[in-house]
């Protein structure tokens, strides 16, 4: 499965530091991969289309259609739970 960013998360990548980015690459290679069976350490299903994947204290937002993963947010998670408005922003990109 094939993961295409938006601008918005082009630029939040561009903004991160290099070991951040690097854990980025790493796990997008391994969802490329090995696509869902990576495991709940590193992907988890948030809603019907709508995954989360996970990078340390970075989670970037996919939205699945056919056979490519589109990211559509990305943010750093700075509490155990997920935020609402960073979920309902996510959905509204999705469609």
């Amino acid at each position: 499965m094939k993961i295409l960013f938006t601008k918005e998360i082009i630029t939040f990548l561009e903004r991160l530091n290099s070991k951040d980015r690097v854990r980025i690459d790493r796990i997008k290679e391994l969802f490329e991969s090995y696509g869902f069976q990576i495991g709940p350490k590193y992907i988890k299903k948030i809603r019907d289309n709508l995954w989360e994947l996970r990078a340390g204290k970075i989670r970037i937002f996919l939205c699945i259609r056919g056979d490519f993963a589109y990211g559509v947010h990305a943010f750093y998670k700075k509490t155990q739970k997920l935020p609402k408005q960073e979920i309902r922003l996510s959905i509204k990109r999705c469609k």
